[in-house]
């Protein structure tokens, strides 16, 4: 357990950023439109990741030739993400949005682990598995049946 540890904290910090950062989208969305919103969180993130990769020595960069051509998805599938968080959360809220885009999430991942894509390592989809699905589809539906 304790070797989880520092992966459940990371992504618990991850998790609480997401949660931030879909009011903060919504936000600029709202002001500024979609795709401005878009854009100033792209650039802001840009800027800090281009000033830690500088002050780091560069990271790994000179890897990229190595990084399988569908991986490249992640840029503008990231787009995505954070458009559709500033389109949703001021039409449904921050915490349906936020459901809404974790089931989604949840089943594509579990389709994901099940066949071992990427690379991933194959978690087959057993009973355990299934069950916590499934409290969690049924939260979803808890979470946005007041809201439509």
């Amino acid at each position: 357990m304790l070797s989880l540890l520092l992966p459940i904290l990371i992504g618990l910090i991850g998790g609480a950023a997401a949660g931030l950062q879909a009011p903060f989208t919504g936000i600029m969305g709202q002001k500024t439109g979609e795709l401005t919103s878009v854009f100033f969180t792209y650039v802001g993130g840009g800027v800090v990741i281009a000033l830690i990769l500088l002050f780091s020595g560069g990271g790994q960069l000179s890897q990229w030739r190595s990084i399988p051509w569908y991986a490249f998805a992640a840029g503008p599938l990231g787009l995505v993400i954070i458009g559709s968080l500033a389109y949703a959360v001021p039409r449904v809220g921050a915490a349906a949005a936020t459901t809404l885009f974790i089931a989604s999430w949840l089943i594509l991942s579990a389709v994901i682990d099940q066949f071992g894509w990427f690379g991933v390592p194959t978690q087959p989809l057993d009973l355990k598995r299934a069950l916590g699905m499934a409290g969690l589809m049924v939260g979803t539906w808890l979470m946005i049946s007041g809201d439509f």
